[in-house]
């Protein structure tokens, strides 16, 4: 399957919010095939919340939100940015206020905590593949 470079992406993803009646700005530009993404959403109150992509654990594309539960202000999300942008010189980081507040996109969001109830398939799979011991 073909996979958006990073730059396409972001100016979607720009799109979306500002349509929706957001703001949306690029923060940090990161190489236009090859980088990720990181999304900075503040929320009214002050608090900021960062998202980067994911696959979940049922296979499907989504988003992580980064921080539990949050960033209390904005000088600790930047300073997550700036230690992610260390690590990730291709990183793109898309700053945005979406109207309403809240995550601006259609994609599923995890927190990245274990859902409440195990999957009972998954279990009895784990439960085939698992080391006897003796």
């Amino acid at each position: 399957m073909a996979r958006l470079t990073a730059g396409l992406r972001a100016r979607a993803i720009l799109r979306v919010v500002e349509t929706r009646g957001g703001f949306g700005a690029v923060l940090r530009r990161g190489d236009e095939t090859a980088g990720d993404l990181l999304l900075r959403i503040a929320a009214p109150d002050g608090t900021v919340d960062l998202y980067a992509p994911a696959t979940l654990a049922d296979g499907t594309a989504g988003w992580m939100r980064l921080g539990q539960p949050g960033y209390a202000d904005a000088a600790a999300a930047d300073a997550a940015i700036a230690r992610a942008s260390t690590r990730d010189p291709d990183l793109w980081v898309l700053d945005l206020e979406p109207s309403p507040p809240g995550f601006p996109l259609d994609e599923p969001v995890t927190d990245g905590r274990p859902t409440a109830e195990p999957d009972p398939t998954l279990a009895a799979a784990e439960a085939l593949f698992r080391p006897r011991r003796r």
